[in-house]
């Protein structure tokens, strides 16, 4: 049914795979599509209990496509928001179906979680990471801002000063200093990620329903509101970034592998 990604019903628990471990699953517009799809299903599923979102291969998620953003900055200034519009506006119909599940989001990390990767990973309800996780927020070395509910969601999680150092100064961090911070539940060994997974879904799923779903909306219901007004303002600042040379800079410095020399003031 999926080109991009893999869903995997059994017993209550749905598994939701990125699949495209060549591109260190950087989710194109196609795979967003069917992430949509996917979730538009599991909304209207009754028997649902867990939803694990997890990514195929080395990494968890790469981020936003780079094959999209190097024809991004191949068009006019003037047509890039049109663009930018189109493929994060998908992308935040994506989140808003996460973070509105009615049942507990299990996210499962290992290796890169790096730009939009990392704003999945602030969505979950609980984050299994592998220790050889590495947690990137990638947005200021490419000229451009957060999306996906980062700029929101991170400093809930982990605090106001430390995420803005995070973001301000492209900082990587180790599934340690995350789960030090609070954004990682539990942290295993890359061999033991499977287990850890099995049994923390097994153990939500046998809980009682009602009650479950109840205490996610006591949990969710001011953040959902505060973060569809951040999304918006959030999609606002990318599309205004991707006019900027800087923006170009940044995306052919990545493709470059080199370090951006931003030009602005």
């Amino acid at each position: 049914m999926y080109d991009c990604i893999q869903l995997v019903c059994d017993q209550g628990i749905a598994t939701l795979t990125i699949d495209r471990p060549a591109e260190l699953n950087a989710i194109s517009e196609a795979a967003f599509g069917e992430l949509k799809q996917a979730l538009l299903g599991l909304h209207d599923n009754p028997d649902l209990r867990v939803v694990i979102l997890k990514g195929n291969g080395k990494a968890f998620c790469a981020g936003g496509d780079i094959v999209f953003f190097a024809e991004l900055i191949r068009l006019p200034a003037s047509q890039r928001p049109a663009a930018v519009r189109r493929y994060i506006g998908l992308a935040h119909e994506v989140v808003e179906l996460l973070a509105g599940l009615k049942v507990p989001l299990l996210v499962v990390v290992q290796g890169a979680a790096a730009g939009f990767g990392l704003s999945l990973c602030c969505l979950a309800d609980l984050l299994v990471a592998s220790d050889n996780s590495r947690f990137v927020p990638a947005y200021i070395g490419l000229g451009a801002t957060p999306d996906g509910g980062l700029s929101y969601n991170l400093p809930r999680l982990i605090g106001a000063g430390r995420a803005a150092d995070l973001l301000l100064n492209n900082r990587g961090f180790d599934a340690e200093q995350a789960q030090q911070w609070g954004l990682v539940s539990s942290r295993v060994a890359a061999g033991d990620l499977d287990a850890e997974v099995a049994r923390l879904a097994g153990q939500l799923g046998a809980g009682p329903g009602v009650a479950t779903a109840n205490t996610l909306m006591l949990l969710r219901s001011q953040r959902l509101d505060a973060l569809r007004k951040v999304l918006d303002a959030e999609l606002d600042s990318f599309a205004d970034c991707a006019q900027s040379d800087d923006f170009v800079e940044g995306v052919t410095a990545f493709l470059e592998r080199r370090a951006p020399r931003f030009l602005s003031a």
